[in-house]
Order: structure tokens, then sequence, then C-alpha cells
């Protein structure tokens, strides 16, 4: 099957190699595509094409040299990269996935899988049980959450009118081997503090992690994607990826020093949130439907981003 993915950044390129590796045909559309990234991700065997998911007729010509079956969106500014400049985040986000879902209405494609969030759960809610998919939306007043609530109510209107298959995935915080650029301040902190356990550095854990919150290794999120893409029959719109657990900033710690013995590690300040998550995600639909099971925590997760970062030497470019 042919399988077009918009965003050549870690959860892209990751699913690009999880899919490659299912025997499928992936293309990768990125506005500025970092090919050494994606090839030490994902392998020689993907096609890379560069494109704005702004620009609706260069998407367009790219879905239709490519012709998918499936088309996965997971090019969005994320978190401060939005915050910073809130219409160019809208526009990315909201327009971008829009201009998505014109083109699998036009080109006929079978089925979109959407990469959204957990930060679209309103945590203002009384939580009193791990959250379902049920759970009610709501942004915090932030430019990402905002714009990925807009986006899963778009699409779903979007699929009712024009009959496409619609999966959108909810993931938790995503860690792994990454670049960046499109934001992630989770993502950015872990692997920087990974780094630093590395090299011998202290570790100091910034004001990229939260108080509460639930983190997910990005190969655990490719493998909800593939499954996503694949399975058959798709019986839900919306399903969370995560791993069914919380972790505060003492538990980051306290993993680093298992992977690294010999760090220092100062557990620093995390990130204030006006309503803090007292639940992880339920992972109850996502098992039924997917087959999804995550097979990475936390320590296992990092051991296996050092083994990652160990096989490449090459450093992460903002």
């Amino acid at each position: 099957m042919k399988v077009l993915i918009t965003g050549g950044g870690m959860v892209g390129s990751h699913a690009a190699r999880e899919l490659v590796a299912r025997g499928h045909e992936v293309t990768i559309m990125d506005a500025a595509p970092r090919e050494d990234y994606i090839r030490q991700v994902a392998g020689p065997d993907v096609a890379v094409s560069r494109g704005d998911i702004t620009e609706l007729p260069g998407l367009l010509e790219i879905a239709r040299a490519s012709e998918p079956a499936v088309v996965v969106h997971t090019a969005a500014l994320i978190g401060e990269a939005a915050q910073l400049l809130p219409y160019r985040g809208v526009q990315v986000n909201v327009l971008g996935t829009i201009n998505v879902a014109e083109t699998v209405r036009l080109l006929g494609i079978r089925r979109l899988v959407h990469a959204s969030t957990l930060g679209v759960n309103d945590l203002a809610q009384p939580q009193p049980a791990p959250l379902p998919e049920a759970f009610p939306l709501g942004s915090s007043g932030r430019i990402y959450g905002a714009s990925k609530v807009a986006c899963e109510v778009l699409l779903d209107a979007y699929a009712n009118a024009y009959g496409f298959e619609l999966a959108m995935l909810r993931f938790a915080g995503i860690y792994g081997r990454g670049h960046f650029a499109g934001g992630s301040g989770i993502g950015r902190e872990m692997h920087d503090l990974v780094e630093a356990g590395m090299a011998g550095l202290p570790a100091v854990l910034g004001k990229g992690i939260p108080a509460s919150y639930e983190v997910v290794h990005v190969k655990d999120v490719a493998r909800g994607v593939a499954a996503a893409a694949l399975v058959e029959p798709l019986d839900q719109r919306v399903f969370n990826i995560g791993t069914g657990r919380l972790v505060t900033p003492a538990d980051v710690a306290e993993a680093l020093l298992t992977v690294f013995p010999n760090a220092s590690v100062d557990v620093g300040q995390s990130r204030p949130d006006r309503h803090p998550r007292m639940q992880p995600l339920d992972l109850t639909r996502a098992r039924a439907s997917l087959g999804y099971d995550p097979q990475f925590d936390l320590v296992s997760g990092l051991r296996d981003l050092v083994a990652d970062l160990q096989g490449d030497p090459s450093p992460r470019v903002d």
C-alpha cells in the first residue's frame, strides 16, 4: 500500500520507518525536509518531497504523484512554536489540516490519519478516572491546544460530509530521537537530558516537563500510527496513544539515574499548569480496535534513545 506522510519530523519519520518495515511504500512531504535525519530514521526507501501544507496546489500535486491510499498528517507547529506567532500557528495547524482533508476529498483517498494531542483534553473538568476519548475538549487558552481542538471538530465534520475514513490519534508527550524544528518542549528536554547523561554532564530538568504528565516513546507512537493506517475495519475515529501512566519530574530523574548511575541529576523547576493532569489516558479503545500496546516504559525508552544516539553521533539540529 502507498502512504503519504505530511511532516518529516520525529513522528512522521518514525511512522515511515514502521510502515516501510511492514512492506508499504511511503512518501514524506515536508516544507523544509531534513533529509539526513529522515534517512537516518526512516531508511533509504522513503521518497521525500518538498511541499507546504498551507499551499493546496502543491499538496495536491505531491499527492497525485504519490497515489496514496492513506494520508498520515503529522505536520504542525507545536507548543511555543505555535504560541509565539499565533496567526502562523493557526495557519499551519488549522488551514494546513483542512488542505490535507480537501486533498483527501478531491483525490478520493480512502483514509486520513491525523496526529492530535492529549492537549485537547479540558483539564478544568473533573478527572476521577483515566481519561477516555469522550472526555470533554478544551484548549487551556493556548494556540496549540485550540488549533488541535479546531482540527478535530472540523475533520469530524469533513469526514461526515464526504465519507472518507478518519482516525485522530491523541498522543501523549512524545520523546525520542528528533530534530524538533516544529516545537515540542517535552521531546526536546528529554532528548537534551539523555545527551547530557551520555556526555557526563549535569542533567537539569527545566520547565519543559510539567509536574504531572504522560510521556510516550516515539517508536510506540509509530506503531499506533501504523495500526491506524492499516487496521480493517476502522471502527472508531478517535484513539488515545500513550502509556496509560503519569510521570513526574522526580520519576524522570529516577529513570535517568537508572540509565546513567553516575550522573548528576537536578529536578529543577517543572512547568506550571493552571489545571494539572491528574489522570493518564485511557488506552482501552486503542487496545481493542488497533491492537495498540505500548512496549516501552520510561527506563527502557530512555535506554532505547541512548542506543539510537550512539548509533549515529551526529548532533541534534534545532
